[in-house]
């Protein structure tokens, strides 16, 4: 059972907008790292999708030229973004080949700004000059089909395959040359390797190979693809030149097609799904690259932490121990001991019952306990305590467990060394104690 033509144009036009959104997700970590050639891709196949997901969503179900000059502009873009993707794979493996052959560590900013004028000059320049060169195998203005959209039109002539069918194929060639020789100089130099990748501050080893294995996909897809497309096209019949008088005939003209129409030829219908479906897969290719790194993982946690923090939900980091507020969450026992505060009651009561129910601290204890000794009296020996414990009496019996404890002796006092030069003191520095043959523990 086949899919019917509108739920066909809406999932193109769906995967075309998801395309567009995945590319444009690392565009900001490459321009950081000023890889021109990731920068170039995003930007001809991010493009693209964008186009694609536009004029999907405006030529739905119908083929009226709506817009002449957008759809003037989208034709030699289409033009331009079929070379280009080859040239941003052949900065790619140009770039890789100068890092794995590098001889310096260190790069000058003058090499620097060659490089990056190189780069621009292969992945814009060329792509720049199909464009201009467009016109000179240009049939007519375009064509807008329903469900697609604006469409070049050129004649299948000689002047098509050598201005534009078989640019592909070159360009793939000197990049698989480049990817060859990145790889002969990895495995001789893989001891070095280091060093290499070192010697970029934006480069890391997993940023190589993964460059890399892009770089080698689509040099192992472009060529094969080329000589398809070359293939393809010269079944069809060859438009004999005579000039470009003929050639360009009526050349404004704008040929708009309904769906019933156009997808009655099986080879336009192929050649439509081919050229849709590549360029989602190149974006979707890309991201999956580049956009599921682990440094890509961490700006997506850096960035889910930012709109968390804003919106109000406080999440963790298990790396700096912060919530996304920036507060220190509460440590365990292990790194901080509170000690409870105990609070009592001011409740009040008799003087009596609070003589006996509270114990001072501050208690003088004799050399040998006597078992008849005189009953507790705050007014001696708890003046100036401020900690208080329950008394352990027993209000049943009347007894107090202190009179079961054993006595107690403390070694004599140390002698104290006289000092000359200290004036003799007629009393002590403290009160004397209020019972005799007692030491006062303060």
């Amino acid at each position: 059972m086949s899919i019917p033509w509108p739920v066909q144009v809406d999932i193109v036009a769906a995967f075309s907008l998801l395309g567009f959104i995945l590319i444009c997700i690392p565009l900001y970590w490459h321009l950081e790292a000023w890889n021109v050639g990731c920068v170039l891709y995003i930007f001809w196949m991010g493009t693209q999708c964008l186009i694609q997901f536009i004029n999907s969503i405006v030529w739905r179900d119908n083929a009226i030229n709506w817009a002449p000059v957008w759809c003037d502009i989208v034709t030699r873009f289409n033009i331009g973004s079929s070379i280009a993707v080859c040239c941003a794979s052949l900065v790619i493996n140009r770039r890789l080949y100068h890092i794995a052959n590098i001889s310096a560590v260190s790069m000058t900013q003058a090499d620097k700004r060659r490089n990056i004028i190189t780069d621009l000059a292969i992945g814009m320049g060329i792509p720049i000059v199909a464009i201009a060169l467009y016109w000179f195998y240009q049939g007519h203005r375009f064509d807008i089909l329903e469900g697609v959209g604006c469409v070049e039109e050129y004649p299948n002539s000689f002047l098509a395959y050598l201005l534009y069918i078989t640019w592909p194929i070159p360009i793939g060639l000197v990049s698989a040359t480049y990817c060859t020789l990145t790889l002969r100089a990895f495995f001789r130099r893989r001891r070095d390797f280091s060093t290499l990748v070192a010697s970029n501050s934006n480069l890391t080893f997993n940023r190589y190979f993964r460059l890399m294995g892009l770089a080698a996909i689509e040099v192992l897809f472009t060529i094969p693809l080329g000589i398809y497309n070359i293939v393809q096209n010269a079944r069809a019949p060859i438009y004999p030149y005579v000039g470009l008088a003929d050639l360009h005939y009526r050349f404004s003209r704008v040929n708009s097609k309904s769906a019933v129409s156009w997808r009655a030829d099986p080879a336009l219908v192929a050649a439509m799904d081919f050229k849709r479906w590549t360029v989602i897969g190149c974006a979707i290719l890309f991201f999956l690259f580049f956009g599921l790194a682990e440094e890509a993982r961490k700006h997506y946690r850096l960035a889910l932490s930012s709109v968390a923090k804003k919106v109000g939900i406080t999440t963790f980091d298990r790396s700096t121990g912060f919530s996304s507020t920036g507060s220190k969450p509460a440590t365990s026992g292990f790194g901080r001991v509170t000690i409870p505060t105990f609070v009592q009651r001011n409740t009040r009561r008799a003087s009596m019952d609070s003589f006996s129910d509270r114990l001072s601290t501050n208690i003088s204890i004799s050399d040998a306990i006597d078992e008849k000794a005189a009953a507790y009296s705050p007014v001696e020996s708890s003046a100036g305590s401020s900690t208080y414990l329950g008394s352990p009496v027993d209000t049943e019996k009347g007894a107090s467990p202190l009179e079961s404890l054993p006595p107690i002796s403390f070694p004599p006092a140390p002698k104290r060394v006289y000092d000359p030069e200290s004036p003799t003191r007629r009393s002590a520095d403290v009160p004397a104690s209020v019972r005799p043959n007692s030491i006062d523990m303060v």
